[in-house]
């Protein structure tokens, strides 16, 4: 039972990720909603990612993280609109959460990887 548990873990992230990067635009999705969306109730969804030592919270501010860092290497998009994309409703919000994560701004992390 464990080892079917261990094996269907990145399945589960992978497709939580999906469903929550999808959602991002039109905000911070509820756990509710991408539960359902994935077929499983709020609470057992919040109960198979605590098997798997991850929370609903952490998900999505990972998923945040890896979808700004993807959008700001094209400079086609504007920080503003990279803010939206990510479930911000502002861009100073979004900035706070990027210099959290990664510790710049994102304007400074798009220029230093845009460097020749």
């Amino acid at each position: 039972m464990k080892l079917s548990r261990i094996s269907n873990a990145p399945d589960l992230v992978s497709r939580s990720k999906d469903a929550i990067a999808q959602a991002l635009s039109e905000g911070t999705p509820k756990m509710a909603e991408i539960a359902r969306g994935l077929g499983f109730s709020a609470r057992s969804f919040q109960r198979r990612l605590s098997e798997h030592g991850m929370s609903y919270h952490a998900m999505t501010d990972e998923t945040r993280r890896d979808l700004a860092e993807g959008l700001l290497r094209d400079e086609r998009h504007s920080l503003a609109e990279i803010a939206f994309l990510t479930g911000f409703s502002e861009q100073s919000a979004f900035t706070r959460a990027f210099k959290r994560w990664m510790g710049t701004t994102p304007a400074s992390y798009r220029k230093d990887r845009l460097l020749p």
